[in-house]
């Protein structure tokens, strides 16, 4: 009988699949309960602004000034003493671009979410494929044992689940051989 060598990753698509989206669910669940964390803290916007600033405001680096805290709590440019806060545009009139927590953090949340989901998808490829390979050849053997046919050695590959399963299926096999060989 002439070895074959598998490669085939699908084996058992029914088995690999409800593993595959079941393993996958759970990260779907977890981005899911994560944009809406995020979309929580959309209400209570972050900030890396003094005080009483709602918003993370884009600044053109060039032209950044500073601010200093005026006695009536306020914020001011530095030694222009007009208040700073709300900005409404910058120094060339365009109005600025403010962020808040959930424009922050909505994309790198979606984009590791989907990076996890792929990596759990092409895991649980590989991971199911060291089932569903050995419970399809078993499944084969006894089917056909039941069929009458003449079954041998149950050999699975070094790194398949379940050999503790063929080992006894086969001492259970050859038991039975013995039984009817006399």
């Amino acid at each position: 009988m002439q070895k074959q060598t598998r490669w085939k990753y699908y084996i058992d698509k029914e088995f690999q699949n409800h593993f595959i989206f079941g393993f996958s669910g759970i990260l779907i669940i977890n981005a899911l309960l994560t944009i809406g964390i995020v979309w929580l803290v959309k209400s209570n916007p972050y900030s890396l602004l003094p005080e009483g600033a709602s918003v993370l405001v884009q600044v053109d680096a060039e032209k950044a000034v500073g601010l200093s805290k005026q006695p009536d709590g306020k914020y001011a440019i530095d030694d222009a003493g007009t208040p700073f806060f709300p900005l409404k545009s910058g120094a060339d009139g365009r109005p600025l671009h403010q962020y808040n927590a959930f424009d922050i953090y909505l994309t790198p949340v979606i984009l590791i979410s989907l990076l996890n989901i792929l990596v759990i998808i092409a895991y649980s490829l590989f991971f199911s494929h060291r089932m569903a390979g050995p419970v399809h050849r078993i499944k084969m053997s006894l089917e056909d044992y039941v069929a009458g046919k003449q079954v041998g050695y149950i050999k699975l590959r070094k790194n398949d689940h379940f050999s503790e399963l063929a080992d006894l299926l086969n001492k259970a096999l050859k038991l039975e051989e013995k039984k009817k060989n006399g």
